[in-house]
Parts: C-alpha cells; sequence; structure tokens
C-alpha cells in the first residue's frame, strides 16, 4: 500500500513540475474545448476519474510540434495521470505515442474478451 502511494505522489510530483507544453503558448480557446470533449473515465484503463485519479485530455500530436491541431477533437484522448504518462508518453513527456487511440481499443477488447 505504501508502495502504490509514493507512486501515485512521485507521478503526481513529475506531472506538476515537469513543463509538458515546452514553452509553447497554450490557445485561449482551450479551457472550453477541455471541458467539451474531456470524458469521465480514462478511454485506456476505463476507470472513472475522481479526486485521486485526475483525467487529462491529452493531445495525440503534441500541439507544440502541431500547434494547428492544438483544439482539433480528432487528436485528443481522456487519460489518468497513469496511462497518460506510461501509455501516451511512453513514460516521458519528451515522447509520444501516436497509436494511443489503437492502444486504447486494443485493451478494451482485451478486457471484454478476457479468459
Amino acid at each position: 500500500m505504501i508502495e502504490k502511494l509514493l507512486t501515485w505522489v512521485l507521478l503526481n510530483l513529475n506531472l506538476f513540475w515537469e513543463d509538458r507544453t515546452f514553452g509553447a503558448k497554450r490557445s485561449s480557446g482551450w479551457s472550453g474545448v477541455r471541458k467539451e470533449n474531456i470524458k469521465s473515465f480514462c478511454e485506456l484503463c476505463e476507470k472513472k476519474g475522481g479526486l485521486l485519479r485526475p483525467l487529462e485530455l491529452h493531445h495525440i500530436f503534441p500541439f507544440y510540434l502541431k500547434p494547428e491541431l492544438e483544439l482539433e477533437p480528432s487528436n485528443f484522448i481522456t487519460l489518468c495521470r497513469h496511462c497518460h504518462l506510461h501509455f501516451a508518453h511512453l513514460g516521458s513527456f519528451k515522447s509520444y505515442n501516436v497509436d494511443i487511440k489503437k492502444d486504447a481499443l486494443l485493451w478494451q477488447e482485451k478486457r471484454r474478451t478476457r479468459p
């Protein structure tokens, strides 16, 4: 239990301190678009969001690389912080996984058909 809590604390500190925008400026419309598009559950692990499991609207192609897709709903997926860092960014916000939507569908199917 303590190990799980420690992992959660370290993950959240990493998300708080690390500059995930790499200096890029968000559009003034981002807050509204985020509210309209974020789901109530993580699309990868399918767990409901909450106080201890905050959800994030992840850009599949990072907006600092493709600013024209910053407000494009087809470029979003809702993820919990754990799945966001470990699956969408492969453990580092300096990386990104363009197949995250396919991966989410694959894991959903695996859970539905598990023995």
